[in-house]
């Protein structure tokens, strides 16, 4: 079983909506390694924020700063998708995501499905002002607290789920893309999922 590491040093961030919250943006400024897709360069910027990576086609960053390109001009790839294949490469395969809801919606729900492609070869943690989402499979624990909101959502048919110290206990349910399996509860200080297939668990802030 694994133990979810909600404390990674690698930050990528994504063209979506910078974070608000002082603690999130914390988080990125305490990373080793700041990597951002092209315009989100521009976001990391305005907080006085250097990214050691800019990865992308190039095609939104203002090219007033000075930055370490990777210049990825395959159109037939995001370019969250690029910084997935660059990290692999390089063994980045620990990472923190921000900025990666937001903005457009099609943007938003197509980085779940790529973020879905690459579960088995990358450890997550993604990160907004409202929730901490963690991309997984097998089986996992996570760190909570009592009442802590717990979501559980699959983007793929058949996956087969069981939760432990839920409210709403799951004995291999067979969960498919749909609401199912959304507002649970933490009962406790953690709480583990076991899931045949990858899966989002949302964790509410508060």
């Amino acid at each position: 079983m694994n133990q979810i590491d909600t404390e990674k040093k690698i930050a990528l961030i994504v063209n979506g909506e910078f974070p608000k919250k002082p603690s999130i943006i914390e988080k990125i400024k305490e990373s080793k390694v700041i990597i951002a897709t092209d315009g989100a360069a521009n976001l990391l910027s305005e907080h006085e924020i250097h990214p050691h990576y800019v990865i992308g086609d190039l095609d939104s960053i203002n090219n007033d700063n000075d930055y370490n390109v990777i210049e990825t001009p395959d159109q037939s790839k995001t370019d969250l998708e690029k910084a997935l294949d660059w990290c692999i490469d390089n063994n980045y395969l620990n990472l923190s995501i921000f900025g990666m809801s937001g903005k457009s919606e099609d943007h938003f729900l197509g980085n779940f499905f790529t973020i879905n492609e690459f579960v088995e070869n990358i450890n997550f943690v993604i990160y907004t002002d409202y929730s901490t989402i963690t991309p997984c499979v097998g089986k996992n624990e996570f760190d909570s607290f009592f009442g802590q909101t717990v979501s559980l959502i699959t983007l793929q048919n058949n996956s087969i789920v069981s939760s432990e110290n839920l409210e709403y206990a799951l004995d291999s349910y067979e969960l498919v893309p749909s609401s199912r399996a959304i507002r649970n509860k933490s009962l406790g200080k953690s709480f583990t999922i076991e899931c045949s297939e990858p899966l989002m668990v949302f964790q509410s802030k508060d």
